[in-house]
């Protein structure tokens, strides 16, 4: 049977049943279609023996996940990227399935509420260098309800004893009090890899949820992920579909060199006046981001929270120098090659 245009639906005087019954009918298999499909559900996918989720957590993904376990009975490695958790329920059972088939867990990006039990559900728990450090984090709260704690929901999935058990009863009592009973959805106690302590004299920061700079702006925790039970290694995973992702294209395009330190201000290959307040402020912006610097020394300019980061610090440097500019940082690596 053949439908009319969306318009004739409208025009068509009501006593015509037969096109009505049409319009239930287109109805009902887009209502079909659409229900067929978990909103919001988690991005899923396969590569060897690693399995990557992505997104939302929703009820339907539990389900998945287990199809993907009985489907690829090999999998070894669950790669957590860049997710701000979702439903409770299924985090909690996600965890514990992890668990049960002792898989090694990976942050990629960051890793969020419910996303932080799917990670702590790893046998093993690793950060991986899919993205930049300052990037990488597994961020821990309460239960919320429209934003604000609920903590007749923390203590109905028994969360304390939950959170003990998962990191192997080395998480620091009254650290794990803090945060579940942070008040807003926002904040959260946020654990990163080693290699932001050099730059922000810390490794583990809570967050009330009102900054307005995450985390420089969060109390500074004097403990680490290894510590707490976090992560069980500072051994650094590599995922396989890492090469595809935006800063490792940046990372190949533009390799790392051994000429200094990100946060060595006094190796700028540059004359300008401005220069170390101007670097001060490069290292305090977001990623993506990339500082250029003329070959005279003469003239430097940076750009931030873009894709094209790279290219607008280039283009800017060049308008300020008769001198061919080079790329010096970019993101968190310094880039500079020597004339």
């Amino acid at each position: 049977m053949s439908l009319l245009p969306l318009k004739s639906y409208f025009a068509w005087p009501i006593t015509k049943k037969p096109i009505l019954n049409s319009v239930k009918l287109a109805g009902t298999l887009l209502l079909y279609c659409f229900s067929a499909l978990p909103v919001g559900a988690m991005t899923l996918s396969v590569l060897g023996d690693t399995m990557v989720l992505s997104g939302e957590i929703v009820r339907p993904d539990l389900d998945r996940v287990q199809a993907a376990f009985a489907k690829h009975p090999a999998i070894k490695q669950v790669v957590l990227r860049n997710s701000m958790g979702g439903n409770s329920w299924t985090g909690y059972r996600l965890g514990e399935l992890f668990r049960e088939r002792g898989v090694t867990t990976v942050v990629s990006g960051h890793c969020v509420s419910s996303c932080s039990r799917l990670f702590l559900g790893g046998k093993r728990r690793l950060f991986s260098d899919d993205y930049p450090q300052s990037l990488t984090y597994v961020g821990f709260h309460g239960h919320y309800d429209f934003g604000k704690l609920n903590r007749a929901a923390v203590e109905k999935n028994d969360q304390v004893a939950w959170t003990k058990k998962f990191t192997d009863n080395k998480i620091d009592p009254k650290l794990l009090n803090r945060w579940i009973n942070i008040e807003r959805r926002a904040g959260d106690v946020r654990f990163y890899p080693d290699g932001v302590a050099t730059r922000w004299r810390a490794k583990t920061f809570l967050c009330e949820g009102t900054e307005s700079r995450r985390p420089n702006g969060c109390e500074k925790l004097p403990t680490d992920a290894i510590k707490e039970g976090i992560v069980t290694s500072r051994d650094v995973f590599s995922s396989p579909d890492a090469a595809n992702l935006p800063f490792k294209q940046r990372e190949k395009l533009h390799p790392t060199t051994a000429l200094a330190s990100l946060e060595d201000v006094s190796k700028l290959p540059t004359k300008s006046a401005t220069a170390k307040r101007d670097y001060e402020l490069f290292l305090n912006a977001a990623l993506p981001r990339a500082l250029a610097i003329s070959r005279d020394g003469r003239a430097m300019a940076w750009s931030a929270n873009g894709a094209r980061s790279i290219d607008v610090a280039l283009e800017s440097c060049n308008k300020k120098s008769a001198v061919k500019c080079a790329l010096y940082a970019v993101d968190e690596r310094i880039v500079w090659q020597r004339p």
